[in-house]
Formats: C-alpha cells, sequence, structure tokens
C-alpha cells in the first residue's frame, strides 16, 4: 500500500508545483483566502516530502484514492470529516448521481430493424462505467457504445462524464467508426492524465448489419440460437497512445439475434466463496435468457449475476447492453 501511496504522490507533485506556481503569482495581490490556498499546497509538498502524503492526520490510515486524484490538497479520510464537511460530501455525491444518471440512454430504443436494453448498476453512488445507444439521423440506425474508466469512484465518473461528452460531440460529425474511434482516442489522450485510460466497444447498427471497434474492452458475444460466440477484435484502450489505429468487425445478425457487450463487473462477480460468475456464467446465462425481447435477455442476466453473488455486495461496476436484431 505504501509503495502504490509513494508512487500516488510522485505523480501528484509536479501537478502541485505548477498550481503553486499560478497560486503565487495571483496571490501577490494580497487576497486572504489565495494565500491561504497557497499555504495548503505547501502542506501537501511537505507531506509528500515527509512520506506521510495520503495519510489521515487523525487515524493515520489511508485516504480514499479517488478523493485525492479529485483534490490532492485532503488531509482526512472519510471517517474523519466533520460534520459540515461531511453534509457537503455527500450533497456533491448525490449531485454526481443525478448528473450521471442523466447521461444514460433510454432504457429501451425500438426501431424497424434493431432494438437495445441495458443495465447499469454502479457498486457506489457513482461508477466508472459508461453506457450510450443512440438514434442516428436516418430515425433507423443506431450508435452504442459500453465502456470501462480505470479506477473508482468519483474520479472515475469524472472521467466516464468527459467519455461521454467527446462521443456525443463527435456523433454529429458522421465520421467513419475507425475514424470516430480514434478521434475520441486522441481527445481523451490529450486531455487526461497519462495514467487514465478506458476501455470501449462501440458500434453502429444499420439495416445491413452491424460494425464494431473494440478498445481492449471485453470481448462483445454474439447469441444465436443454442450458441453465444466472442467478437475477436481488439485495439489499444483508449487514453494510452493518442495516435492509435482501431479495426473494423463487421458482424452479421438474423432476426431474433442478439450482440451483447458488458462490462467485467458481471464476469467478475464473487459468490460467497470467492469464486468467479466468468464468462462461462455468462455464456450459460444468455443461452438460459434467449429467445424472447432485449429486456428479458438483460434482465435475465442481471438476475443471474444477483443469485451468484447471495447477497453479497458488488465489487465493480456492472453494464450489460444488449442490441437484438427484429426484423
Amino acid at each position: 500500500m505504501m509503495n502504490a501511496m509513494a508512487a500516488s504522490a510522485a505523480q501528484v507533485r509536479p501537478q502541485l508545483l505548477e498550481r503553486r506556481a499560478r497560486l503565487q503569482s495571483a496571490a501577490a495581490s494580497g487576497t486572504g483566502y489565495l494565500n491561504d490556498l497557497l499555504a495548503q499546497v505547501d502542506a501537501a509538498l511537505q507531506r509528500i516530502d515527509d512520506g506521510t502524503y495520503g495519510i489521515c492526520e487523525q487515524c493515520h490510515d489511508t485516504i480514499e484514492a479517488d478523493r485525492l486524484q479529485v483534490n490532492p490538497l485532503v488531509r482526512f479520510c472519510l471517517d474523519h470529516l466533520n460534520q459540515e464537511e461531511r453534509r457537503a460530501h455527500e450533497q456533491d455525491l448525490e449531485l454526481a448521481s443525478q448528473i450521471q444518471s442523466r447521461l444514460l440512454p433510454p432504457a429501451a430504443i425500438s426501431l424497424r430493424h434493431w432494438e437495445t436494453c441495458y443495465r447499469y448498476e454502479a457498486a457506489g453512488p457513482v461508477g466508472g462505467d459508461y453506457c450510450d445507444a443512440t438514434v442516428l439521423g436516418d430515425g433507423q440506425s443506431l450508435f452504442f457504445a459500453v465502456g470501462d474508466v480505470a479506477g473508482k469512484g468519483v474520479a472515475a465518473s469524472l472521467l466516464m462524464t468527459h467519455l461521454s461528452a467527446i462521443f456525443r460531440s463527435l456523433l454529429p460529425l458522421h465520421l467513419p467508426l475507425a475514424e470516430l474511434m480514434g478521434r475520441a482516442n486522441r481527445l481523451f489522450c490529450e486531455s487526461t492524465l497519462t495514467s487514465h485510460y478506458a476501455t470501449l466497444v462501440c458500434g453502429r447498427a444499420t439495416g445491413d448489419g452491424i460494425e464494431l471497434c473494440n478498445a481492449g474492452h471485453c470481448p462483445p458475444l454474439v447469441v444465436r440460437p443454442g450458441t453465444v460466440q466472442k467478437v475477436d477484435t481488439a485495439g489499444l484502450p483508449l487514453g494510452l497512445f493518442c495516435e492509435v489505429q482501431y479495426p473494423v468487425a463487421h458482424v452479421s445478425l438474423e432476426e431474433g439475434d442478439g450482440l451483447v457487450i458488458y462490462t467485467d463487473g458481471i464476469t467478475e462477480a464473487l459468490d460467497p466463496q470467492g469464486n468467479e460468475f466468468g464468462a462461462e456464467g455468462l455464456g450459460n446465462s444468455l443461452r438460459q435468457h434467449f429467445g424472447g425481447r432485449a429486456e428479458a435477455l438483460a434482465g435475465g442476466v442481471v438476475q443471474d449475476v444477483a443469485g451468484f453473488r447471495a447477497g453479497g455486495r458488488p465489487t465493480d461496476d456492472l453494464t450489460l447492453l444488449v442490441v437484438r436484431r427484429q426484423s
């Protein structure tokens, strides 16, 4: 744990030094608030030098990593915030949860050729999974995506929101799918820290079928009568390198067939003995619930995962999206 904290402190130090230089310039006017903030930055830098950065000053346990990523000046863990700080933190989480819920797509979409349904369950008040499904300009085609941002908690949810904004800003340009993914990667890479990345699958569903790009994510699954098959195509996660090319896979579905995209919160779900639900469990669940509408398939899988956990708390966000051919 201390090695991880030391690495975190080493990453934070140059950020704090840059902020200090800007604060020092602004504080020349003599504003008391800015001088106080400058003192907080100097104290954080001193904690880095002392090796106590990221340690709660009350209980001497480690401070939550996602809070340090958002605010590198925090000095206390959540258990030792004062009443006013705790209330403000709870209000911030509630607001973040509301914003995140508004970014999610409609619960179900039904078009001439396609229908979608998804399930999204954050492990905490906010999550780092990304899910989108949008009807395109012709009114009959779909853009869809599922992703997983590295990390957990508030920091991951902020990155998820940023990723959602990138794709929604690019969609009106009507770019080919490979170019859309390449530009999204470049924008994400240029606007986040080097330690941040995301895995993601995105695609378009038209009357001709589905095209997919995979950026290091769990392989999508094609569900047909009696079979579940992987779509084996993958590129690098978003944010690792700014210039990356993403191959496009083409998938043809017959009426009733479905494409399933998910995050590892499903396959890595644990039962009370510590066993994973796994790819085998997911495949069995998909075969069992295949044959109905997208809603029944998505709901059946999530219900099976909950039964597998047997009341245990989820350790990661869970997202599953079903895109089903209707005609």
